[in-house]
Formats: structure tokens, sequence, C-alpha cells
């Protein structure tokens, strides 16, 4: 079993961008982990006209895990490819909810539109 997480990483630009999508869609392609690791977590890619987001539902989100350490190991070669930290341009957001109610991580760059929201629900199984 173990503990479990939703996590949602969202790669975009923003409308005074200065960088052009195509090119954050281009370093995506190149550099983020899609490789059979991606289909054995249960990634979804979702793209749209100027960001593409990855949906990873229940998984067991841990540094120890390969793909996690490949995940922030394309985030920080983010950072640095756009200087996503210092100026607009580039944005990332990372959400992560975990099990219990008050279990929630939102890292970003310094820049970012805040586009991420958690809604939770309150149902009876």
């Amino acid at each position: 079993m173990g503990y479990r997480s939703d996590v949602t990483i969202s790669f975009y630009t923003s409308n005074d961008s200065t960088i052009p999508f195509p090119v954050v869609k281009l370093w995506f392609d190149e550099n983020y982990p899609k490789d059979t690791a991606v289909n054995e977590w249960g990634a979804e890619i979702e793209e749209g006209q100027n960001y593409v987001n990855v949906w990873y539902t229940d998984v067991k989100w841990y540094d120890d895990y390969e793909h996690v350490r490949a995940v922030n190991a394309a985030l920080d070669k983010f950072i640095d490819t756009f200087d996503a930290d210092a100026k607009p341009g580039a944005h990332y957001e990372v959400m992560e909810v975990g099990e219990e109610l008050n279990d929630i991580q939102h890292r970003h760059s310094g820049w970012c539109n805040f586009l991420l929201h958690v809604e939770r629900t309150i149902r009876f199984d």
C-alpha cells in the first residue's frame, strides 16, 4: 500500500511571455522523462495552446523512485534553461496532494500565474 498522492505538473507561457510556447513545448518533448516509466506511473499528458500538463493519479511520490528523481531533475533543467525564477516568460507549477487533508505542496517558478488549484470534496463510500 503506502502513502499515495496526486501530482500535477504544468509548463506554460503567459500572454506577456517573451518566450514563444513552441520553444517550451520543444523543451518538454526533449527533456521531460516520458520513457516507459511514465506508462508504469499512469501519467496523462494534456497539451493546450500555451501549456502542457502532466497528471499523475494515486502514485507513491517519493524521491526514492527513479522517475520522481528524473522529473525533479527535469524541473531543475527547466529553471536553468528558461531562467524561470528570475523573469517572466516560461513558467512551471507542481501541485502535490497527499492522502492527509492538510498535505498539499505547491512548488512554482517565481513569476508563475498560479493556475493550479486544489478542490476537495466530501463523499461517502
